[in-house]
Parts: C-alpha cells; structure tokens; sequence
C-alpha cells in the first residue's frame, strides 16, 4: 500500500514538473518591508512609534538621572551612614533599579504591541495588493525579498514600487 502511494505521488509530481515546463515561469518579488516603510500610511504609522518612543524615553532618561542621583549620594553618605541606614538606602536603590528595568520592559512590550497594531492592518492590505499585481501580471510566484527567504532569483522582476504606487493611490 505504501509503494502504491510512492508510486502515485511520483506520478503527480512527474505531471506537476511537466505542467510547468509547458507553462512560461513569471516570478515577481516584493520587499514587504520596504512597502510598509514607503506606502503613506506606513510613514505616518513610523511617526506616531517614533513620537510615542520619544516620550517613553524621556520618562526612561529621568528614572535613570534619580538613580544615578541616588547612587551618587549613596556613595557620599556612605562614610557618615549606620550599617542600618546604609543597607536601608540601599535597599531603596535595589528597588528602584528593579522598577526602572520593568518599566523599561514594559514600555518595549508596550511599542512591539503599538507597532503590530498599526503595521498589520497594511500588511494585510499590501499582501492583497500583491496577489492583484500577480494576478493582472499573469505571475507564476511572487516572493517576498527582505526576508532572506529568498537567496536566489534571476529573472524576477521586483514588483515593490508597483505594490508601492498602487496601495498609496487608493489611500487617498
């Protein structure tokens, strides 16, 4: 039984590689990413990460300035200090250190999460984008290139500032 499905799966494939050596091989590629950063809406999305990063930085840049203020009077008071006193400032620092590095992980978490947000609505809308052009263009396979996925393509034709033009026209 299992030479019989060998047998019957060489056949397709054998039909499958003929079929296509009939047929012209049209492969087209496409650089998601740089769609996503040149389409209008993906520049206007950049923007908003970019504004939003800058004011969690500054927040993130005054917890580190108290820290170091905190440490840098720590090792000053530390000869006039208790034992007692030093391992409760101490202690202080520790905690604020610990906060500082989960806000910072937060807000990270936070700006991958805002970034899948505003970037997977033009994706989906750039990927229906490519299967129009494919399907116009009469293209075999379209690849996308920024990935790696693709090493090798020597008679592809880069399709992005196609995809590019024809997502910005209808944003308008």
């Amino acid at each position: 039984m299992k030479k019989l499905g060998l047998i019957f799966s060489l056949l397709l494939s054998f039909c499958f590689i003929q079929n296509l050596k009939a047929q012209t091989l049209k492969i087209g590629v496409v650089d998601f990413q740089n769609a996503l950063n040149s389409v209008e809406e993906g520049k206007s999305a950049k923007a908003r990460l970019k504004a939003e990063f800058d004011q969690k930085q500054k927040s993130l840049d005054a917890l580190q300035n108290d820290l170091k203020a905190m440490k840098d009077n720590l090792e000053k008071q530390k000869s006039v200090l208790s034992q007692d006193a030093m391992r409760q400032k101490e202690e202080e620092y520790r905690n604020k250190f610990i906060e500082l590095n989960k806000k910072m992980a937060e807000f990270r978490a936070e700006l991958q999460q805002k970034e899948v947000e505003y970037t997977g609505n033009i994706l989906t809308a750039l990927r229906k984008v490519v299967a129009e052009v494919g399907a116009k263009g009469n293209y075999t396979l379209i690849f996308e290139k920024g990935q790696d996925a693709l090493l090798y393509a020597a008679q592809a034709t880069d399709l992005t500032s196609e995809v590019i033009s024809i997502y910005n026209s209808r944003k308008k």
